[in-house]
């Protein structure tokens, strides 16, 4: 290659590639010593973390790196760091400040230090997604904890078992049999199991507390577990579900009542108590004033439904409500306060997801998106979610699009990579210089990851695209309609290597759902979410004051692990999976 085709080649690189902009490090070169005392750097730095300043702190650990001087201020150093890195969710910062701690100072240091550490450590482990480790250590270090602390400590020890399957709790109890860590896992192996009604739940609780008298969470039930008896005697005797049987939304309808119905035969099967249900079709009724009359006349005390969202919306502008109702759908942005009392949402709204799906990316160390999603009003309110919280947590968008529905995406594609603009400057150089370049199309070089929302027609045809246009080693997640509810091998190969969303009920088998889809047609196909979703209805309206008592409680459904904000909606967080060889294949996200 002469000099002249050389330049241009560099030129060419140059153009096409986008340089990256560079993390913050907490150290830095300068090497000159502060004059101020490193006891008082120390205290000025704990209390600017303290408060959440951290752009006040980080100079002060700057000026620390080269003042501390006695292994005592070292420690007390590299303590701060870690407690920085994590305040600003730095893993990788967090991992090397916590590798240049001398563990034998530790040991030698006072119990101040040992608990501060690790309660760090714990901190660390869970902010990098390592629960189980993060339980354990919090666990080890509760005896000699008091107080507050104490108190703080047992709930997160709970919260961390909480967001472990069941799988892997049950597989992690077996290892370590007869220790109170052991005796913790079997506890949230309790709570997880799905398949409990609220008796059931109760009844396992009180086995395991008989079997631990003296074990921590016997003493203290957390959780809301302590509730649950409670809420028991407090259930309703009578429940109206609302739901559109006739009409343009009957199979949905029907789907939900199924799967409810499901849940309500496999308690009473069992030998528990179960309520009184009146369904009602909110069509034939007419309109939802006369549904609910006739909720009212069948003396129901709560309802469940309606279904329509607009039915949701009319629900919501009302003062007052003639009975308790939980509705399944949400309706659309109302200020809080403005809605009736007793009155709760839940459905299976993708916005959830997308929010998940930014908290999963940004987890991984991603912080440059690339977005992808459809031209209409659900995409738009899909990817506003995702914004919200990618933005929130520190994420960068290099581009978004939106995309109409057509037969070729591959110049949207392009465009988006800037693939195109690569092959223009290209033609430019060409054109200039009036004689053959060596030349390789490139995409851009800014993002790290892919938000893509699509349905399975739309995602079978975008993702091979991304290959096609050399951009087949970024990851790409999507939220749980990239998936049909119905496994299709050949087809949903042009899937594979996306990760998305899932409800258990579609990646986990279990008795209920065997006998729901052996007797219902839809059940493997599109309609099997709304399945779910009755059959969680079903387990969630005894819960639903337990939640509300407790915010950061939660349940463990089917269609995901159930909690309620302020306003009474109820939120999901679901599992991950990806395609594998066309098939849907949950990922263990559980780390030992």
């Amino acid at each position: 290659m002469n000099s002249k085709k050389l330049l241009i080649v560099v030129v060419l690189v140059s153009l096409v590639g986008c340089a990256q902009k560079p993390s913050r490090e907490i150290i830095t070169e300068d090497r000159q010593i502060s004059a101020v005392p490193a006891s008082t750097l120390l205290e000025q730095a704990k209390r600017a973390i303290e408060l959440g300043q951290f752009r006040n702190a980080e100079p002060l650990l700057q000026q620390l790196n080269f003042s501390a001087r006695t292994p005592v201020e070292t420690l007390q150093y590299n303590l701060l760091a870690l407690e920085y890195a994590i305040g600003l969710k730095h893993v990788d910062q967090s991992q090397q400040v916590l590798n240049r701690i001398d563990r034998d100072q530790i040991n030698q240091s006072s119990t101040k230090d040992q608990v501060r550490y690790g309660l760090l450590k714990a901190q660390f482990y869970e902010l990098s997604g390592n629960n189980l480790t993060a339980a354990r250590e919090r666990d080890f270090l509760s005896s000699i904890l008091e107080g507050d602390i104490k108190a703080e400590n047992h709930q997160q020890i709970w919260k961390d078992l909480t967001n472990i399957s069941l799988e892997s709790l049950l597989k992690w109890a077996k290892t370590a049999p007869n220790t109170q860590f052991a005796d913790w896992l079997q506890l949230a192996a309790i709570a997880k199991n799905t398949s409990h009604s609220l008796t059931g739940h109760i009844a396992a609780v009180n086995e395991w507390r008989l079997a631990h008298p003296s074990h921590p969470a016997a003493i203290e039930l957390p959780g809301g577990l302590a509730l649950l008896a409670e809420m028991a005697q407090q259930q309703p005797k009578h429940i109206a579900l609302l739901l559109p049987l006739t009409g343009n939304l009957a199979n949905s309808g029907k789907a939900v009542r199924e799967g409810f119905m499901a849940a309500y035969y496999q308690t009473l099967q069992r030998g528990y108590d179960v309520p009184t249900i009146s369904i009602i079709d909110t069509e034939a009724s007419g309109n939802l004033t006369l549904a609910y009359g006739d909720a009212v006349a069948l003396e129901a005390e709560l309802v469940i439904g309606p279904l329509d969202k607009k039915k949701v919306n009319q629900l919501a502008k009302l003062e007052s409500l003639p009975l308790p109702t939980l509705a399944l759908n949400y309706s659309d942005n109302i200020a809080m306060g403005e809605q009736p009392n007793d009155f709760y949402q839940f459905g299976l709204a993708a916005e959830d997801e997308a929010r998940l799906i930014a908290e999963r990316a940004f987890h991984l160390g991603h912080r440059r998106v690339l977005a992808l999603s459809p031209d209409n009003s659900w995409g738009k309110r899909i990817y506003a979610s995702f914004e919200q919280r990618w933005l929130d947590l520190g994420g960068y968008i290099a581009e978004r699009r939106f995309y109409k529905e057509k037969k070729d995406y591959n110049p949207e594609i392009k465009a988006l990579l800037n693939v195109d603009d690569s092959q223009q400057r290209y033609k430019a150089i060409r054109r200039i210089m009036r004689e053959p370049v060596e030349f390789e199309p490139r995409r851009r070089q800014d993002a790290d990851w892919v938000f893509l929302v699509a349905l399975p027609k739309q995602g079978r045809q975008i993702r091979p695209m991304f290959d096609f246009n050399f951009a087949g080693d970024l990851p790409v997640f999507s939220t749980s309609q990239i998936f049909s509810g119905k496994q299709n091998r050949k087809k949903d190969t042009d899937l594979n290597g996306i990760q998305f969303t899932e409800l258990p009920w579609l990646l986990e088998s279990s008795e209920l759902k065997t006998i729901v889809e052996n007797n219902q047609k839809r059940a493997k196909g599109s309609y099997a979410r709304l399945y779910a979703m009755g059959v969680d209805a079903f387990r969630l309206y005894p819960r639903l004051k337990q939640l509300a008592a407790l915010p950061n409680s939660k349940i463990f459904g089917v269609t995901g692990d159930l909690s309620i904000d302020e306003q009474g909606k109820i939120h999901r967080k679901m599992p991950f999976a990806m395609f594998k060889r066309g098939r849907p294949v949950a990922l263990n996200l559980d780390k030992k």
